[in-house]
């Protein structure tokens, strides 16, 4: 019974790290600033991202901004309709609901919170 119970603890644990992905920037971080200072985003999903599985999520967030995605490159190119606080979290809710963790801008990983803090967050 107890190798049963481990058994499905360590398949319930290895299933939500599995479902955890990082993305990427193809800018570097003073471009991301740039860029954010616009409230526009840019960020490259792995080469199993569809339009389809994008466009499953992006539904909801319609009124907060737009998208294009590029198939081939995998690039998401996201644009606020208002920029704001709020937009810019509801963005950050989309990465979380397309299953992303983290951010890869140069060679340092962030996981979401901290990109938000350092390229999101519109400051004074």
């Amino acid at each position: 019974m107890r190798f049963f119970i481990l058994l499905v603890l360590f398949s319930f644990f290895t299933g939500i790290k599995a479902q955890n992905m990082t993305i990427s920037s193809k800018l570097n971080s003073e471009e991301v600033l740039r860029e954010a200072k616009t409230g526009h985003f840019q960020w490259v999903f792995p080469e199993n991202t569809t339009a389809e599985n994008l466009e499953k999520l992006a539904k909801y967030y319609k009124a907060n901004f737009t998208y294009t995605f590029n198939d081939a490159s995998k690039l998401v190119d996201v644009y606020p309709v208002i920029d704001s606080e709020d937009t810019r979290r509801v963005m950050l809710r989309f990465l979380g609901a397309n299953q992303v963790s983290g951010i890869k801008v140069g060679n340092e990983t962030l996981e979401l919170w901290i990109f938000y803090e350092k390229f999101m967050k519109i400051k004074g």
